[in-house]
């Protein structure tokens, strides 16, 4: 019994839907109106998480390391190493208020004022050479020059920005032996005499 009514149900519903469809010309489809908020994205900061893990040394006037508690004035910053674990590394254009202009291998960490977050750095040698976390680097504006080797043996490096609107000038090797590097996009020029991008993944135009 309870079988028959379903399937007289289910015929009138058809017949139903086929007396609209034929007296209609058209068929309207109704869908559930979204709220206005829906699908509006709030506007959100880009938040640099792996500001705090890079190690800075502070430059004199004439882009010399400044010696540790030796009071000379801090005119810029060099970026020298990392040890955060984010693989998007995006190294800012100023650090306390002073501009980071370049990315060095620093030969000795304890001689010289080093800083990481705002406070002296003590840890070991974080330099950014042969490290296997970092994916991606976009480089600030204001950075002018990396150094010699700086980025070589990087292997899970794929992609490198630069964002000065000058050339950045690279020094040899400096990204060599990154073989997963395939895209770098902005403006560099080699130092004289250089290789940046020997035995990498990328091949330069």
């Amino acid at each position: 019994m309870k079988r028959a009514i379903k399937i007289l149900l289910v015929t009138v519903l058809i017949a139903a839907i086929a007396i609209l469809c034929f007296s209609c010309g058209t068929t309207a489809i109704w869908q559930e109106k979204k709220n206005d908020t829906d699908g509006i994205q709030a506007d959100t900061q880009k938040v640099n998480g792996s500001a705090k893990y890079i190690v800075y040394v502070a430059l004199d006037a004439g882009g010399n390391y400044v010696v540790k508690n030796s009071g000379t004035a801090v005119a810029s910053y060099a970026v020298i190493g990392y040890t955060g674990l984010v693989a998007e590394l995006v190294i800012p254009a100023q650090y306390q208020n002073k501009n980071v202009v370049k990315v060095i291998v620093l030969p000795d960490y304890t001689s010289y004022e080093c800083l990481m977050d705002g406070v002296a750095y003590t840890g070991n040698d974080a330099r950014l050479a042969n490290n296997t976390v970092v994916k991606s680097i976009e480089f600030g504006s204001n950075i002018t020059s990396l150094g010699a080797g700086v980025c070589m043996g990087m292997e899970h490096l794929t992609a490198v920005t630069f964002t000065s609107s000058s050339a950045v000038v690279l020094g040899d090797a400096a990204f060599s032996a990154c073989h997963s590097l395939t895209t770098v996009t902005g403006s560099w020029t080699p130092a004289s005499g250089a290789t940046p991008f020997l035995a990498s993944g990328y091949t330069p135009a």
